[in-house]
């Protein structure tokens, strides 16, 4: 666990994401599949990430086995410890034109945008992204630990929407590994 993660601005970290989506790229990109179709690298887990963290092993980076893997190109659960300025540039190294797409989730506490000072952050944050060529990124306003009551207690949270992974959906409709899964997000408390 004390190897260097995605998503804290780390040279190190960020040099292997640029290699191994060169590798990505060039095995996949472009090839055929039996019948004929052609294989696109994409970064867009639209919830598999669920199911394919539930077939997986534990792995080298601390993620304990069957757990979801990370979402689309969102750092691994507790891995992004420097703010969401260092998840932005070290998404920034991936070449998000080549890819068929890429989704980056983040989620911040409702007292991180309050007032006109945490809008201007954000509106910031967001205009950045997109200098640094990144394409896609999603926000979920909200704590974990309202998202626990909601879980607990459904009824009094029917109206509560979340972003998963490319769309919104009710939080109390979401299978109870999704909302898990959301609500293990990192959860983002300053710029």
């Amino acid at each position: 666990n004390k190897t260097p993660k995605y998503g804290n601005d780390d040279a190190v970290a960020d040099r292997t994401i640029e290699t191994l989506c060169e590798m990505l790229f060039t095995i996949i990109e472009g090839r055929r599949t039996p019948k004929g179709a052609t294989y696109h690298v994409n970064y867009l887990s639209t919830t598999c990430h669920v199911y394919f963290g539930s077939v997986t092993g534990a792995t080298p980076d601390g993620r304990r086995a069957w757990t979801p893997v990370s979402d689309g190109i969102s750092p691994a659960h507790g891995a992004d410890r420097h703010g969401p300025t260092a998840v932005i540039k070290s998404a920034a190294h991936m070449d998000h034109a080549r890819s068929s797409g890429t989704l980056l989730n983040q989620k911040f506490t409702p007292q991180l945008l309050e007032g006109e000072e945490g809008i201007d952050k954000l509106a910031s944050l967001v205009r950045s992204y997109f200098k640094l060529d990144g394409h896609h990124i999603q926000f979920n306003v909200v704590t974990a630990d309202t998202l626990r009551k909601a879980k607990a207690h459904p009824e009094q949270y029917r109206d509560l929407i979340v972003r998963v992974a490319g769309y919104s959906d009710y939080f109390c409709d979401l299978t109870p590994a999704l909302q898990d899964e959301i609500i293990a997000r990192t959860e983002q408390t300053a710029f």
